[in-house]
């Protein structure tokens, strides 16, 4: 059988095509301007492209497209010349009595800025500006290590250009999950530079100190993401959502690609920090969020830590961990949010 070699797109590996076709080693066509790729950057560079003229459920696997990386940050709902959005607030909704608030908010582990857009555009109706930014190791940062040390100095860097003439009180923290867990040592190494946070999924303790049923949680998690591709891993969030998730959800989670190229150092971020350590140490009310479906061995523990006794935590009956992207819950969440923001901010 005679063979014509051939190379990745992207990776300029090595693939062979013979006279029956390429062989199974190789692997697809990218989505948009069919030049071959190999499997593994077909796998990791993956998205469902945003059609708002699609019904967005149910999901589907079939949906799922890989691409060149030129193509895919074409494709992609992010602006990849920048790592964060700014979303001002609407002009007819300025209150020139109230102070102008930021609200920055941090996604969940394999996310991306996309991830609360839609939340914020909503805020933005109520006065609030927000700032979206992607963790190291995800959506335009995905080639930056990932560490706690690498997330505060992402976080202070926007802080430095984006808020410097803010007072702490006008400056919320808003982190889900990863965002969440990474959010509390964040919120003790720049304790000056925050009114106020609000942490969603993060009931469970997963730290150092947690329980030997968590700390097998984790080391599964770090696992199963060290060891799957993107699109394998975006099969999974998509199993989980179906029917559960309606708000957004494909552009929220979907349409900017998923990144679990750094899936292990995500579970080591979270491991790491210790809550029970760093919440008393804070002096700033914390609005946390969590669904009855979740893990949440230590939320109320949690909220009894904090200082600041405005505080607070309101848990949905029948949500889980994607609750923050179900209809059944979104408005009330967003009521909530504005209510403590405008408490805290004062």
């Amino acid at each position: 059988m005679s063979t014509t070699a051939m190379q990745c797109k992207d990776c300029k590996a090595k693939l062979v095509r013979g006279c029956f076709g390429l062989t199974k080693l190789s692997a697809v066509d990218c989505a948009k301007c069919q030049k071959t790729l190999c499997l593994n950057c077909a796998e990791d560079q993956t998205l469902i492209p945003l059609d708002k003229n699609e019904e967005p459920l149910p999901l589907k696997k079939s949906s799922i497209k890989s691409y060149c990386m030129p193509c895919f940050k074409q494709v992609s709902i992010l602006d990849y010349s920048k790592s964060y959005d700014i979303i001002e607030p609407s002009t007819s909704s300025v209150d020139p009595d109230k102070p102008n608030i930021t609200l920055l908010w941090v996604h969940a582990s394999g996310g991306s800025r996309a991830m609360f857009r839609p939340h914020a555009s909503t805020l933005a109706q109520k006065g609030y500006r927000s700032i979206l930014m992607d963790l190291p190791g995800h959506g335009t940062l995905v080639e930056t290590t990932l560490t706690l040390n690498s997330c505060v100095e992402t976080v202070k860097q926007i802080l430095d250009q984006e808020c410097s003439s803010h007072k702490p009180s006008q400056i919320i923290y808003i982190g889900g999950s990863l965002g969440a867990y990474v959010g509390f040592y964040i919120l003790g190494e720049l304790k000056t530079r925050f009114g106020g946070a609000i942490l969603m999924d993060c009931g469970q303790n997963v730290g150092p100190d947690c329980s030997l049923k968590a700390r097998a949680g984790v080391w599964f998690l770090r696992k199963l993401s060290g060891s799957m591709s993107n699109k394998t891993m975006m099969g999974v969030v998509m199993g989980a959502v179906e029917k559960k998730a309606d708000y957004h959800t494909i552009e929220c989670c979907f349409s900017g690609g998923m990144f679990f190229q750094q899936g292990p150092a995500q579970c080591d971020c979270m491991h790491t920090v210790a809550p029970s350590n760093i919440i008393p140490t804070l002096d700033v009310p914390i609005l946390f969020f969590n669904g009855t479906g979740d893990y949440r061995d230590s939320e109320n523990k949690w909220l009894a830590l904090c200082k600041d006794k405005r505080s607070s935590l309101k848990v949905y009956e029948g949500g889980d961990h994607f609750f923050c992207h179900d209809l059944r819950f979104v408005d009330d969440m967003l009521h909530r949010m504005d209510t403590f923001v405008q408490m805290a901010g004062l």
